[in-house]
């Protein structure tokens, strides 16, 4: 099989699509890979670190940027599809995969109009407007949510839930010890501003003597937050990225973060009892509608960005920490879990080529 993966610019599109690359090499197939980006992106970087080859085209996002730029955007948009059907015609994919991003748009309208087998995946779920789009037109629909099927035509969806790392599925995981509680603060690779600002405050106002703590701040936040820490007198490991999260995620007893789909993937696949507080400006707030689903099934607690208070914060830590809660909420989120999201999607992938 030859395949094309066409997305990025975050981690939330970039991670899920190395995870599906991962799958199809690790089944020794002699299947070839190839992945469209944009040359900003992250997936500039970690796809050739991972070992993958990648081309690029022009793309660019349309919502919310004022009359110059979305006409900028068009006229990049349309570069882009005609970069595309180079990439394609050079290649010739016997499928091809959008993983998200403003590259999608334009490359999966050029492999259905050169009659290339197509899919998309949808991590959220509320969609963002190039899916919604490409949902119309492409063969099949990955998606992450039963929530997400309104949005696209129900015969083309698969609830395969959100690749994640392999790494990450067969992180060890500790036993919980009843005496302490182990705490990953984890707001993205570049950090949460809101939870950098208020986090050690919080845990200075509850007895956090038995609790350990690991936070991720993101490079901009670093010293503040280290600075922070040690106001408060609290005690913490604090970094700027962490690079095993595999083995963060094993050692911890409760994450807090924000709502993205790759941590809200990596959290119920791990079965991780979680605070979220929902990143306010994502696209379609979708942050704060994948943040429910986890709080109505009674696997995380949900605090809104704005009500993010230390005073708040420190109320609703001292709430998981009494009891059984946080077993309960693991077991919850377990339930919610998609480990095999990755090999259900590559399975898919080979019927829509034909088993090449």
């Amino acid at each position: 099989m030859k395949i094309i993966i066409a997305g990025g610019g975050t981690g939330g599109h970039v991670f899920p699509a190395l995870s599906i690359a991962g799958e199809i090499s690790e089944r020794g197939m002699g299947d070839e890979i190839l992945f469209v980006g944009t040359q900003k992106g992250m997936e500039s970087e970690l796809v050739l670190k991972n070992g993958y080859q990648i081309k690029h085209i022009s793309s660019r996002g349309f919502v919310g940027r004022g009359l110059f730029n979305t006409v900028l955007a068009f006229f990049s948009a349309l570069k882009g599809l005609f970069d595309s059907i180079s990439i394609i015609r050079k290649y010739k994919p016997d499928v091809a995969l959008g993983v998200g991003g403003y590259v999608s748009g334009p490359f999966l309208l050029a492999a259905v109009l050169l009659r290339i087998p197509t899919a998309i995946c949808e991590q959220n779920t509320v969609p963002g407007v190039t899916n919604r789009i490409l949902g119309k037109i492409v063969n099949t629909i990955f998606a992450s949510f039963d929530s997400s099927v309104q949005y696209f035509p129900s015969k083309k969806v698969l609830i395969t839930g959100n690749p994640i790392r392999k790494d990450i599925i067969d992180a060890p995981s500790n036993s919980k010890d009843a005496d302490s509680l182990a705490v990953l603060v984890f707001g993205g690779s570049q950090g949460a501003y809101s939870l950098n600002r208020f986090l050690p405050e919080a845990f200075s106002k509850i007895d956090s003597g038995n609790i350990s703590i690991v936070h991720q701040t993101g490079k901009k936040d670093y010293n503040f937050v280290k600075q922070l820490y040690s106001d408060h007198r609290v005690e913490a490991q604090v970094l700027e990225f962490i690079d095993d999260m595999a083995g963060a995620y094993g050692k911890s007893d409760l994450v807090i973060g924000r709502a993205g789909a790759g941590t809200i993937a990596e959290i119920t696949a791990l079965g991780k009892p979680s605070l979220l507080v929902p990143f306010p400006y994502a696209a379609h707030d979708h942050q704060l509608e994948n943040a429910k689903i986890l709080e109505d099934r009674g696997a995380a607690v949900l605090i809104e960005d704005k009500d993010a208070t230390p005073e708040k914060l420190a109320l609703t830590l001292t709430y998981l920490m009494d009891g059984d809660k946080l077993n309960i909420m693991s077991a919850n989120a377990k339930k919610l879990g998609r480990p095999e999201a990755s090999k259900e999607i590559v399975d898919e992938l080979y019927k829509l080529a034909g088993d090449k």
